[in-house]
């Protein structure tokens, strides 16, 4: 049975958690290249997570792919994100990341989901104009930062995030969120850890400090681990456009 005011409340925790975390995802970065400082990341959180989900693990059934497919678009939505923090704003980065919800009615059909009506494709047209008004390049207002690589690596990770979102409203109903989490957790970083250590090695490690560590912390323990258990769950009580704009707010 499905309950709407449940799901809206953790997608929403999640929402939050993640409004919170730009900050110190930007703190990360500036302490270690994208793929290291997405590699701890997750290494840090994939064990808490598997920690949690315990004997859940045993429990999950369904189509075993599905984790692997979430944890690949998990892996390069973050090194994505995280990259482009090192070119572009915070805010900015937070708002084109808001395009994933515009995004998610349009790939719909793609996973057997309604195709768009008109009010989508306004919706969007709305949205595109909102955040070029936004960020500066309609209306006139300089930008602070101009345009670069940043920007088009921002809106491949909103891409990503819509992906993300339509994969897990097709398995939340059936699958347990811990167990899920874990799964896809474990995965991003049995691929992303190889390719960090081989890109970046491990020297710039030793120079992490106290605040980077907190700022990994926050990002692994809530971030990660909370926010996206509280996602998983809440998809199993709304439609994937709707979970896409609750975690809008």
């Amino acid at each position: 049975m499905r309950r709407p005011l449940l799901g809206a409340l953790l997608l929403l925790a999640a929402a939050v958690i993640w409004g919170c975390a730009f900050v110190p995802q930007k703190v990360t970065v500036l302490a270690l290249p994208p793929l290291l400082a997405t590699a701890v990341r997750f290494a840090l959180a994939a064990p808490l997570a598997l920690a949690l989900a315990g004997r859940r693990l045993r429990e999950v059934g369904g189509d075993r792919r599905v984790p692997l497919v979430l944890g690949v678009i998990l892996l390069a939505a973050y090194v994505t994100q995280t990259a482009a923090l090192a070119y572009v704003p915070v805010t900015r980065v937070s708002l084109i990341t808001g395009l994933y919800a515009v995004f998610v009615p349009f790939l719909a059909p793609l996973f057997g989901l309604p195709r768009p009506r008109p009010l989508h494709w306004a919706g969007a047209a709305v949205a595109l104009l909102g955040l070029l008004l936004l960020v500066g390049v309609v209306g006139g207002a300089a930008l602070a930062t101009p345009l670069n690589v940043g920007d088009a690596l921002v809106l491949l990770h909103a891409l990503l995030g819509a992906l993300h979102v339509l994969v897990v409203s097709k398995v939340a109903r059936r699958a347990n969120p811990f167990a899920l989490n874990a799964q896809q957790l474990l995965v991003l970083l049995v691929l992303g850890a190889p390719v960090a250590l081989l890109v970046d090695g491990v020297a710039p490690l030793a120079v992490i400090d106290a605040r980077a560590w907190a700022a990994f912390a926050y990002l692994a323990i809530f971030s990660t681990v909370v926010a996206f258990t509280c996602q998983i769950a809440g998809q199993r009580h709304a439609s994937a456009p709707a979970a896409a704009v609750i975690m809008l707010i």
